[in-house]
């Protein structure tokens, strides 16, 4: 397969050479497009630990193919295929040769019946599997994503719109010997129609995903997560006097899940209505109701819509929860507001019931400092939880204050809160976190530098802090030089996915076993210049090393790349030259570190075919 791929695109790049004294837009009868691209060829080296060593000679390419057939809003398309592409010969950011094709299609777009087509595929390309922080450690496999989007749009009646999205990925980690994939597919349909005042919608979703997780970081045997989701729901909207609005929503889930073993299956309806009035051009109010007759599907849902798939280890399918919201907002100027809010929340899971009431007062304020700009928002809130004689004072504020100073420019910002209710009651949050950038430019130099940390974590709860700082600086002098460098550090915990790990903030409702912890650092720099006209100079270093704990399995994990790139313009020909190496290690695979190096030169030719 991979092989008539490859003779596929070294057909198309000889289709291309055969177009060179053609120019300008082609049209065959109702068929109108023009197609450019960059055909090349030169000297490749691929070579190291983890791959097959090769030299030799190599063709590649990348055409993009423009066009429409009848009229732009009959049917239009894009059609972008490209062989043997990497960081070394080219700006795809890849350590190994990349080939594939992209594809899009916009079909009666002037019509009440307008729709869309889309297409992906790519081989050998490059991927990544994420810690949180820190630069993601690199994969490479073959991919391919397809999706149909059609809607009805007549005058008077409902509308229609239906979604159909399907892909996969198959790849395996540098440095690791086990392969992971994942392959899913989805369908959505809405419905919207509005009579008597009445914003009414409907929607219908089905989603089934499965992964393959590679032994990466979890020092277990290659896991799967499968994945099946549905749910329909109902809304409708109205306005309502005093400039106000009403809406109201019903929704309910169906889940079928297996994470590492762990299964969940269930079904929750979730009931929302809100109204807002403005009463004033000042003065802003709003109510809002929500019901749900199983709390542990919304704390699942919470982790879905964020990458995850786990259920919490307690067993919640019996919960359900209230939570009643009143809200008010006073502009006392125009750079000055302050809010109250009551809010009661009633829950019930691990047999008891549990129940809060908080309130809290805010005030907003922005004005002009120091002859910069600065804005401001503190806010105070008061949790009794029933049962208790003890209540939780709790605040957040957050800050922004920006100013130039003739060519300078700085900015700042900062935030803060402590005992901040969670979806549980009786969890609060704390966190904190703050970043400043200054910039100054002199003639032709420039400089840039920026600082961000953050730190979150659950109150009262050991071993639930995550944090995380970066710091980066940008010098330039013109077209001369462009250096820059930086520096990261994170830890916290989070599950594995089959995109690396993800962040969470339930742990106490996780399974220990499947929590993973991270911490890490990472540092790099890069320059790039153009000394001469048409000439390009580029190269880059980045090295990071993390330790990851799961089920009390450690791993030291090492990563390293260098980058170098040249390339200089005559004409309408480039002579380009370029040096990739990754060197990536595990110590839970028992493995040495996997180096990999490819090295080109080459000329490459722009055409404008037609």
């Amino acid at each position: 397969m991979r092989r008539t791929i490859r003779d596929a695109f070294c057909g198309l790049a000889g289709l291309l050479l055969l177009g060179l004294p053609a120019a300008g837009q082609i049209q065959v009868g109702e068929l109108s497009s023009n197609l450019s691209g960059v055909v090349s060829a030169g000297y490749s080296a691929d070579y190291g630990n983890d791959i097959d060593s090769s030299h030799g000679l190599s063709l590649g390419g990348s055409a993009t193919a423009a066009g429409y057939y009848y009229n732009p809003n009959f049917v239009s398309f894009n059609l972008s295929p490209y062989y043997g592409q990497s960081r070394a010969n080219s700006n795809f950011q890849s350590i190994s040769d990349s080939s594939g094709v992209n594809f899009t299609s916009s079909i009666f777009s002037g019509s009440h019946f307008p729709g869309q087509i889309s297409y992906a595929t790519a081989y050998n390309s490059e991927g990544q599997f994420a810690v949180p922080g820190l630069p993601n450690y690199t994969t490479h496999g073959n991919s391919d994503t397809f999706g149909i989007n059609w809607s009805e749009f007549l005058p008077g009646l409902p509308t229609l719109t239906a979604s159909f999205q399907r892909g996969s990925n198959d790849y395996s980690v540098y440095g690791e010997t086990a392969n992971g994939n994942s392959d899913f597919h989805s369908l959505t349909l809405s419905s919207n129609y509005s009579i008597a005042g009445f914003n009414m919608g409907a929607s219908y979703n089905n989603g089934v995903s499965n992964s393959l997780i590679p032994e990466v970081f979890q020092g277990e045997q290659t896991g799967t997560i499968t994945t099946d989701n549905s749910g329909f729901g109902v809304n409708v909207s109205h306005s309502l006097p005093l400039n106000g609005n009403f809406s109201s929503s019903f929704y309910r889930s169906d889940i079928d899940t297996d994470y590492l073993g762990y299964t969940y299956k269930g079904d929750f309806d979730t009931t929302f209505a809100s109204a807002t009035m403005q009463p004033t051009q000042k003065l802003q109010m709003s109510a809002s109701a929500s019901y749900t007759d199983n709390l542990a599907g919304v704390l699942f849902q919470s982790l879905i819509s964020s990458g995850g798939s786990v259920l919490p280890t307690n067993n919640l399918d019996s919960s359900h929860a209230w939570d009643l919201n009143a809200a008010a907002s006073y502009s006392v100027a125009a750079n000055l507001q302050v809010q109250g809010q009551v809010d009661r929340r009633d829950q019930s899971y691990l047999g008891e019931n549990f129940g809060a009431t908080s309130y809290s007062a805010g005030v907003t304020y922005a004005h002009s400092l120091f002859g910069g700009t600065f804005n401001t928002a503190l806010s105070v809130i008061d949790s009794m939880i029933d049962g208790s004689n003890q209540n939780a004072l709790g605040f957040s504020t957050n800050a922004i204050y920006t100013r130039r100073v003739g060519r300078w420019f700085v900015a700042g910002s900062a935030n803060y809160a402590q005992n901040v209710q969670t979806v549980l009651v009786t969890y609060m949050a704390s966190y904190y976190g703050y970043s400043a950038n200054v910039r100054r430019r002199w003639g032709q130099f420039n400089w840039n530098a920026s600082a961000t940390v953050s730190h979150t974590g659950l109150t009262n709860q050991p071993g639930t802090d995550s944090s995380s700082q970066g710091y980066s600086s940008t010098f330039g002098y013109g077209r001369w030089i462009n250096l820059t460098g930086n520096y990261a550090k994170s830890n916290g915990i989070g599950l594995i996915t089959s995109a690396g790990i993800l962040p969470v903030n339930l742990p106490p409702l996780l399974p220990q076993n499947l929590i993973t912890l991270y911490g890490g650092t990472s540092y790099g720099f890069g320059l790039s210049s153009a000394p001469a006209r048409r000439l390009t100079l580029a190269a880059s270093y980045a090295k990071a090393s993390s330790n990851t704990s799961t089920a009390g399995v450690g791993s030291a994990n090492q990563f390293e790349s260098r980058n170098v790139l040249m390339q200089y313009q005559f004409r309408k020909m480039y002579l380009t030259g370029g040096y990739a190496q990754l060197s990536q290690g595990f110590s839970v695979s028992g493995l040495p570190p996997a180096n990999v190096s490819s090295f080109y030169l080459g000329v490459s030719r722009w055409f404008n075919f037609f």
